[in-house]
Formats: structure tokens, C-alpha cells, sequence
């Protein structure tokens, strides 16, 4: 089956993506989910689960052709006032559509492309004084969804294939749980990981230990995570970059402060994020080394460049994670695919 599509939608993703983070003070301090909901009332309704066996709760079920498995996992999207995504608003839909054309690109040309839809929190989530956002039942929702999706296309639709996961912002959010609930107790699992682009969120040492996983520390090693978050050198950060983060360049693939020049940046390609337009490629557009004091991937654009990075603070590049850095981004999923297969 092909990439599943329907409707238009209007209100591009970088508005929408961890406002309500920034409104909070930064309430993503803590990167565990509890979905135990053991302590629950039983009188509490229970929320029914997504079938996943149903084609229209997928974002894109692939014709199968290549070796290997991508299972994607889009950004924050949604407003929804509810505080939790509709999956069958045709909006909502069109906007992680475009979105999917804009980041998932990177990875079509190696894998067979797999992305469910997911009851994501919106950016219209009520809280109570003092509640974390990852507590919130529309985030652990969201994340059990991921969850479920996962192991739905493990059972039924991936057939022993390796694979790799992949997301950004709230995408890669639910897949740090995920990994940290279903990798470190299944070694054949990992086995078969070649491996996690969790791009736009920190990762930490204590995410890795209970993933029983690795950060990537290279260009070709495998069963690995390769994590960043991007800003200017002179920014302070954004909500997504906190203590312990690990980044690794995606121009020199190195894990240290060593420096990569614009002329190694193999192209960055813009779109319009909530259509999927493609709108321009530069090579060698902008460079970049690590913050070895704060994980910070920094980079310096072009002068004169007049970018929309939303409601984040100075030099938060957060919405271009995967832009800036679209073509060595898509060479190195190649590059460890290969390193994959070799070894395999």
C-alpha cells in the first residue's frame, strides 16, 4: 500500500510545535512516562485503543522493496482544543502529511517508510499548578499509541526486516519511552535496530542504560542513537536542550567540539511544513560544531538569511533539525545501512 493521504492543511507545524513548553517554563524537564495506570479510579472511562490493523490510522504503510524498515514518528502538529490530536481530523492529518514529506524524505531512499498516526498532545493541553506535560494523560496517551503502533508493525508488518526508528520534538519524545519500555529486556529486538535518529529532544545516559543502547559516536557504527539539537552560538537554548544531552555532528559525525565547515554540508533542503512543498536546497549552507559544556549542536547560517524559528528564543533552530542538515543526514542512513548489512 502506498503513503496514505487526505486533506489540507493550514497552520504550519513550527507555531504549533512545544509552545506550550515555552509557556509553561520549560515543563519538559523530565523525559519519563509513566503509562501504568494501575493507580487509576476504576470508575475513570477508559480510553479505547487505536486499531492499528485498520490502513487509516496509518500515516504511510509502504510497498515493501527495500532491505530495510523505517518506522517514523511525525513532531507536535496539532491544536486541537481538546489537548489531545483527533486522528481522523482531516486537518490535523494534512499537517502531519506535510510534515512526513519534510523529514521523512531523508530517510525514503533507503526503507520502507512506516508512520502511524498517534493522539499526540496538542498544544492546547490543560494542566494543573505544578504538573509536568509528560504527565499529562494526553502525552502518555500519545506515547501508548507509539507503543502500540510499534509493536503492531513488529508482529504483522515488519517480517524479521531490520529497521530504524526515527522522529523529532514530541516524535522523538514517545520514542525514548518506547525504546526505554521495549529494548532493554529484548536483545533480539536491539539486534535487528540499525538505528535511532531521536533528533530534537535530549537524550540522556540514564535514556540509554534503561534502552540498553549507545549512543552513535561515528558515522557507520550501528545499533546506535543519533541525537542534536540545533542553535545558534550565541543562543541560550530552547526547552528541548537540557542537562546530559548527547549530540553528535551530523557533519563530521564526531561527538567532540572539532570543528565542521560549511563546505562539508552536503545540502540543506527546505519546505513548507505543513503542505510538504519543497521549497529550496543549498549546499554547503551553514556549519557546525558542538557546545561540549551544554550537548548543543551550534551552527552559523548565512548572512541575511530571515528564518521563522517560531516563538522559541534567539538562535533556536529547533524546526530545523532535519532541514539544515538534509543531505548528510540521508548519505549517513545509507552509510549505516550498508555498515548494517556488512556486518549482517
Amino acid at each position: 500500500m502506498a503513503l496514505i493521504k487526505s486533506g489540507n492543511g493550514k497552520r504550519p507545524w513550527f507555531f504549533i510545535s512545544f509552545l506550550l513548553l515555552l509557556c509553561a517554563g520549560f515543563i519538559f524537564a523530565s523525559g519519563c512516562i509513566s503509562t501504568d495506570t494501575s493507580g487509576q479510579n476504576p470508575e475513570t472511562p477508559q480510553i479505547p485503543a487505536v486499531d492499528y490493523a485498520d490502513s487509516y490510522n496509518w500515516l504511510s504503510l509502504p510497498n515493501v522493496s527495500k532491505e530495510v524498515d523505517i518506522f517514523y514518528v511525525y513532531p507536535t502538529v496539532s491544536s486541537n482544543e481538546t489537548g489531545s490530536m483527533s486522528i481522523s481530523d482531516e486537518g490535523d492529518r494534512a499537517l502531519a502529511q506535510g510534515i512526513f514529506a519534510a523529514q521523512a524524505s531523508v530517510y525514503e531512499p533507503y526503507g520502507n517508510v512506516f508512520a502511524p498516526y498517534y493522539r499526540q498532545m496538542t498544544t492546547n493541553v490543560k494542566m494543573e499548578d505544578g504538573m509536568l506535560a509528560t504527565d499529562t494523560p494526553e502525552f502518555k496517551q500519545g506515547a501508548v499509541d507509539v507503543e502500540d503502533a510499534f509493536e503492531y508493525y513488529i508482529t504483522n508488518l515488519n517480517n524479521g526486516r531490520p529497521f530504524i526508528i526515527a522522529g523529532h520534538s514530541q516524535g522523538t519524545m514517545a520514542l525514548i519511552e518506547l525504546i526505554k519500555n521495549k529494548f532493554g529486556d529484548d536483545e533480539e529486538l536491539r539486534s535487528r535496530m540499525v538505528a535511532a535518529y531521536l533528533i530534537g529532544y535530549t537524550v540522556t545516559d540514564d535514556d540509554l542504560a534503561k534502552a540498553g543502547l549507545t549512543a552513535a559516536v561515528g558515522a557507520n557504527d550501528t545499533g546506535v542513537v543519533i541525537t542534536y539539537n540545533t542553535q545558534s552560538p550565541t543562543s541560550v537554548g530552547g526547552p528541548m536542550l537540557m542537562e546530559g544531552a548527547h549530540c553528535i555532528n551530523p557533519l563530521n559525525w564526531k561527538t567532540d567540539s572539532t570543528y565542521a565547515p560549511a563546505s562539508e554540508n552536503l545540502g540543506a533542503r527546505f519546505y513548507n511544513d505543513s503542505t510538504g512543498e519543497f521549497l529550496r536546497e543549498v549546499v554547503g549552507y551553514s556549519d557546525a560544531r558542538i557546545n561540549p559544556e551544554t550537548g548543543a549542536l551550534m551552527t552559523t547560517i548565512p548572512e541575511g538569511e530571515d528564518l521563522d524559528i517560531g516563538a522559541y528564543p534567539e538562535g533556536v533552530y529547533h524546526r530545523y533539525d532535519y532541514a539544515f542538515w538534509y543531505r548528510n543526514l540521508q548519505q549517513n542512513v545509507g552509510d549505516r545501512i550498508n555498515a548494517y548489512l556488512q556486518k549482517t
